[in-house]
């Protein structure tokens, strides 16, 4: 399995390619293409928002949808694995996935700057994506104190102690994982076929059973009022 780990803004950004993704991708787009219609502003048709007026056959629970078990078999997967990477202590964290959406972008379509603020990680799974509009990550946003704006107008060159965005192609087959906080956003497709892709937030809770003054408890532990 090819993988890395990149450090962007002080954040652990995980790459990977799912080796069976061809066959896996083959099944999915074609749910996806018969589920959602797209939307018909400049930003792309996403499963997980009005819901109740959505055009599409599909919701924010893929991850428990039986047509997309196999995809995500492979994704918890490389979750366990990037968090071992991270030196997480597996023996006191729960991993959930909370919710898990399609992203649908016609021609001349991108997903706004944004932010996931009800989980640890996100992450973004490409069923067909070939350069039609990068996954950006910013650090340029919600500073608070002084500081200098990266901009071009002050910096004459950038590099890996001053750069403000970094992006990544999207391409078939590829899964990045990243911090929720992180802002991002993608660049405009601007090919004839739209680029379809499968995000999902994570959640660490603690172990039921483990005292710990840091984490989310157990939902066991919960209480509904």
């Amino acid at each position: 399995m090819q993988w890395e780990i990149k450090n962007w803004f002080g954040s652990p950004i995980f790459i990977t390619r799912l080796q069976n993704f061809e066959t896996i991708n083959q099944d999915i787009k074609n749910i996806i293409k018969e589920n959602v219609e797209p939307s018909h502003t400049q930003f792309a048709h996403t499963t997980d928002v009005d819901l109740e007026n959505s055009f599409s056959g599909l919701r924010d629970d893929l991850h428990r949808n039986p047509k997309f078990d196999v995809l995500f078999t492979e994704i918890q997967k490389q979750i366990h694995f990037f968090l071992e990477q991270h030196h997480y202590r597996m023996d006191i964290f729960d991993t959930w996935i909370t919710k898990a959406w399609a992203t649908f972008s016609t021609k001349g379509q991108r997903i706004d700057r944004h932010s996931h603020t009800a989980s640890h990680y996100s992450l973004v799974y490409y069923v067909e994506a070939e350069d039609q509009g990068n996954v950006m990550f910013d650090n340029n946003i919600l500073k608070t104190g002084m500081y200098v704006p990266p901009t071009k107008e002050y910096f004459k060159d950038w590099s890996s102690i001053n750069y403000p965005q970094a992006n990544y192609p999207s391409r078939s087959g590829n899964l990045i994982i990243f911090p929720s906080e992180l802002f991002h956003q993608t660049q405009i497709n601007h090919k004839d076929t739209p680029r379809i892709s499968i995000s999902a937030d994570v959640l660490l809770t603690i172990k039921e059973g483990v005292k710990a003054e840091h984490g989310l408890p157990n939902p066991n532990t919960w209480k509904k009022i």
